[in-house]
């Protein structure tokens, strides 16, 4: 009898295993069988069986090896960060989207990988970043983030002159890197999650949302880092809350870290300020791009040092957000071909970008990032590039 006609029988507690670590619904498999969704409930409750066939299909719908299926028990894996996310009261956490699933995989996949390597060679795992324990007491972060710097060896007169958005993103990283550290950066829902850690299993690993802006990654990389000082990865928002005292110490920290103190206070705009004022946008866009960091981070920054107050800082919030989300409505989604790439970025843009790329300022990466462009279409935005040379 042909292969079709075999009929095999799966546990459902792997069957179950196998959907949910994919993010998949019922509905998801059964319209990709070309089945009802009941014939799946019966799969996962052990009342029915599957064709070899269907079988290899699922396998591949669910990105696990077909010998995984004919286990007794789902296999061990490595728990999957501690979800840190916040919600608007009354609301439950839903489950992980399948793209934030896939990401954790991955990037447990490549810290186990990488610290085999790393063993096999002699080379050290263990990062070299210093240890913290969670505190609300502000001189207590200040200081860390001033230690934690040091360690680093940036000074913010250093910082200040990287360029701004990917020239720093790229900067901060390669120092994080340099200490131990595996920084990845990943396709995730940006309303889901904006990175996440891994601080135990081996090599600590960052993953940062590769659909956020540049400077929203600093901040989710040293939001991130805090975790790893105290040694609890976590899957964060970074939204402002009293939900998780550990959430509220790493954002002081990455706050602290990218903006200090001392040398906020000393610049110009702050000196000659009042304290409880209204920032305008002018001098919040030019702090912001002299620390490289968000306006959001900046004003963060102000508030905590008693420079403006609450109501201002949650109206200007607002405000961004709003203006953010308008944007992107009406840059829309989806990915640009090579002759939209021109008419839509201009080939002025384009030329920046792809001599920047020449020049291995920016990644291949980033450049599909930059362009809004899919991978394989460089060659021909290239191409085209020379052509209106």
């Amino acid at each position: 009898m042909g292969k079709k006609s075999i009929e095999v029988f799966v546990e459902p507690e792997v069957l179950i295993w196998a959907r949910k670590t994919r993010g998949k619904r019922v509905e998801d498999v059964a319209r990709r069988l070309g089945k009802k969704e009941e014939f799946i409930r019966e799969l996962e409750t052990g009342k029915g069986k599957i064709r070899l066939r269907q079988l290899e299909i699922l396998a591949n719908f669910y990105k696990r090896p077909l010998a995984a299926f004919f286990l007794s028990k789902p296999p061990e894996e490595p728990s999957p960060p501690k979800d840190h996310r916040t919600f608007p009261r009354g609301e439950s956490k839903e489950g992980f989207s399948e793209d934030t699933l896939l990401a954790i995989r991955k990037a447990q996949l490549l810290q186990d990988s990488a610290t085999e390597l790393a063993s096999a060679l002699g080379y050290e795992t263990k990062a070299r970043i210093g240890k913290a324990y969670i505190s609300n007491d502000s001189e207590v972060l200040e200081t860390l983030a001033l230690k934690e710097r040091k360690r680093l060896g940036i000074t913010v007169a250093t910082q200040s002159r990287w360029s701004k958005n990917y020239g720093a993103l790229n900067e901060w990283k390669r120092r994080v890197e340099s200490q131990g550290v595996l920084v990845f950066q990943m396709s995730m829902p940006p309303e889901e999650t904006r990175g996440f850690s891994i601080a135990r299993g081996g090599i600590p690993v960052i993953v940062l949302n590769s659909k956020e802006h540049p400077n929203a990654r600093i901040f989710s990389l040293f939001h991130e880092y805090a975790h790893l000082l105290i040694e609890e990865g976590s899957i964060c928002d970074m939204k402002h809350s009293t939900h998780y005292p550990v959430e509220s110490f790493c954002n002081y920290f990455a706050g602290a870290f990218l903006v200090p103190r001392d040398e906020l206070l000393k610049h110009e705009l702050v000196k000659s300020s009042n304290s409880l004022i209204e920032w305008n946008q002018e001098d919040i866009e030019e702090l912001s791009t002299y620390f490289k960091v968000s306006w959001e981070t900046i004003l963060r920054r102000l508030l905590i040092l008693n420079r403006t107050t609450e109501k201002f800082y949650q109206m200007k919030r607002d405000q961004w957000q709003k203006e953010y989300k308008e944007r992107e409505k009406k840059q829309g989604g989806g990915q640009l071909s090579p002759g939209r790439c021109f008419s839509e970025n201009g080939a002025s843009f384009v030329s920046i970008v792809l001599e920047a790329y020449r020049e291995e300022k920016i990644s291949s990466t980033d450049v599909a990032e930059y362009l809004g462009v899919k991978l394989n279409y460089l060659p021909a935005i290239e191409q085209l590039m020379l052509e209106r040379a």
